[in-house]
């Protein structure tokens, strides 16, 4: 193990289960999963587009993982962009490794490089032994734009799985309820509907609202719910729903102004 790895804060994410992603728009992506855990498959690759639950998902996986009594490892690219690749050197003794970001390594050769090799010296050791590599992106592998082109040949070896956009309100519903219950959290159902209704039509960015709102209420039993109450949580939705459509609209500029300089650098 190197020094920089001694150092760097390499985490499994607990705080997740696949009995969250309830749903009919969720089959798919569960059954890639079990095919996951018997050896069926041993490269998943999650897409879907920003606050879909692409990180959730992944750590719920590595917690199903863990759970069989797997080693797991979850390393989030654009956490560890700024390091030194060699962080990653030998962790291809771990029984599943989840990377986050795969998509944030673009314009960096070093870590394209490092993850191209953790791959292979994973690849070699499935051999031997049951290893799962599982990546999430905003873009499908055949859209990253990496230098190295072996990595996309590496990852286009993985089952590509399309993440649901969170369009369909009784999927997020079953989402919601079965966060709520596996975190033993109970709210007034004016705020779960007005979440639902009103809030962030993305999984992750649901989810993210949801844990803000929830400090609101805790040790806070449901029939002491008062209106006001219930309007502050309304209020931090709404709040906490605009920042994210912000955030939406920067992204937006931010690629069309990367765009435009590419089609000045083309001309």
């Amino acid at each position: 193990m190197t020094q920089c790895q001694l150092s760097l804060d390499l985490y499994i994410k607990q705080d997740a289960s696949l009995s969250d992603f309830a749903g009919p728009g969720w089959l798919t992506v569960i059954d890639a999963v079990r095919q996951a855990h018997v050896g069926l498959v041993n490269q998943l690759y999650l897409q879907g587009e920003a606050d879909t639950g692409k990180s959730h998902l992944l750590a719920a996986i590595g917690e199903s993982f863990r759970e069989l009594g797997s080693s797991v490892i979850y390393l989030s690219m654009r956490e560890l962009v700024g390091l030194d690749p060699q962080v990653v050197g030998g962790l291809e003794h771990m029984d599943m490794i989840a990377i986050d970001d795969i998509d944030a390594i673009e314009g960096h050769a070093g870590w394209q490089e490092a993850i191209f090799h953790l791959i292979n010296r994973s690849r070699e050791r499935s051999q031997d032994a049951q290893v799962l590599l599982a990546f999430a992106s905003r873009k499908p592998f055949g859209q990253l734009d990496f230098g190295l082109q072996d990595l996309k040949s590496r990852l286009a070896k993985s089952l590509l799985v399309a993440l649901p956009t969170g369009s369909d309100r009784s999927d997020r519903a079953l989402i919601l309820q079965a966060v709520l219950k596996r975190r033993n959290w109970q709210f007034d159902p004016r705020i779960t509907d007005y979440l639902l209704d009103e809030g962030p039509k993305r999984i992750g960015a649901m989810l993210e609202v949801l844990t803000a709102v929830q400090p609101m209420f805790t040790n806070l039993e449901r029939a002491h719910v008062t209106k006001a109450k219930v309007q502050a949580a309304i209020k931090l939705i709404d709040e906490r729903t605009l920042l994210d459509e912000l955030r939406d609209l920067t992204s937006d500029d931010d690629t069309l102004a990367s765009d435009r300089q590419q089609d000045w650098l083309d001309f």
